[in-house]
């Protein structure tokens, strides 16, 4: 069966079948409509614990839906309060680890919000992102120059936030970012969680089956993902675990029953991480 992306009235044709990067094994796919009028090709590996498109949007789709969506009126990318205090948390995970400013980049750093929060912050703060249009929404709203490539320098640390899921080729890229860290410094990385309840108990609405995500993670195949690029110590840091709401119960009290039983199941096999809907990894380069 063909598959063809329909994005911003062009079609783009999937040619692309890749297999799981952890084992190179294959995996059928089932076809998931995803949001915003797109569709997902979704494998699943079991044993590693990973899913992944296959197959999976050409680049060029990618550039297409990118732009689209950074184009869109929807806010996709810009300098707004909810994205600020996203920004300031996101900057609170740092100090934490790292109390002392020091040089900071942030790769996929969309409109450059996280790279005003450090630079306000007193790091010496870089960002690499490959959008002409979130390059220009970054400098007219937040005053910051990024990059559309990683800057020669060590860092201290490396953010990626809501990034690994987008690359089409992981481990290279993480591996040279390891290269860019200062020996014992951090990579700190944000994505959604597979082994998450909700993306039991919403199917195929769940909200981060998208065009543009490659790779669904489990904190497993995170921590094997980021062991084969060279980092160590992996620490998925505490992170907001949400449950089924209680009210559910007076207003639709079979799907409020449905959800606690999917979330109890998923805390008996995946235990504390079952509520995670975003998880956030820490890891260094070894010193």
């Amino acid at each position: 069966m063909s598959i063809i992306d329909h994005i911003d009235g062009k079609a783009f044709v999937r040619t692309e079948t890749v297999p799981c990067f952890l084992c190179a094994r294959s995996h059928a796919s089932r076809v998931i409509r995803a949001r915003f009028g797109m569709t997902a090709m979704v494998a699943e590996c079991v044993d590693c614990r990973l899913a992944y498109q296959t197959p999976r949007p050409s680049q060029e789709a990618f550039i297409a839906y990118m732009n689209w969506r950074w184009s869109s009126a929807g806010g996709y990318v810009t300098d707004n309060p909810q994205q600020r205090d996203v920004a300031r948390r996101q900057m609170a995970i740092v100090s934490a680890r790292h109390p002392s400013p020091g040089h900071l980049l942030d790769f996929g750093a969309g409109s450059g919000t996280f790279v005003k929060a450090a630079l306000d912050a007193g790091w010496q703060a870089a960002g690499v992102e490959h959008s002409p249009v979130a390059l220009q929404k970054a400098s007219d709203d937040c005053g910051v120059n990024l990059s559309m490539d990683v800057p020669d320098g060590w860092f201290d640390v490396i953010t990626l936030w809501d990034v690994i899921e987008h690359l089409k080729d992981p481990l290279p890229l993480l591996t040279r970012l390891n290269g860019c860290l200062k020996p014992g410094g951090t990579l700190i990385v944000e994505t959604g969680n597979y082994e998450s309840w909700m993306r039991i108990a919403q199917g195929d609405q769940w909200g981060l089956y998208l065009l543009d995500h490659h790779y669904y993670f489990s904190p497993a195949s995170l921590e094997e993902t980021l062991h084969r690029a060279g980092f160590v110590d992996f620490q998925l840091l505490p992170a907001k675990s949400v449950r089924p709401r209680w009210r559910g119960l007076l207003r639709r009290p079979l799907k409020a029953v449905r959800s606690w039983r999917i979330w109890k199941e998923a805390r008996r096999t995946w235990l504390d991480h079952a509520g995670m809907h975003e998880m956030i990894a820490a890891v260094r380069r070894p010193s």
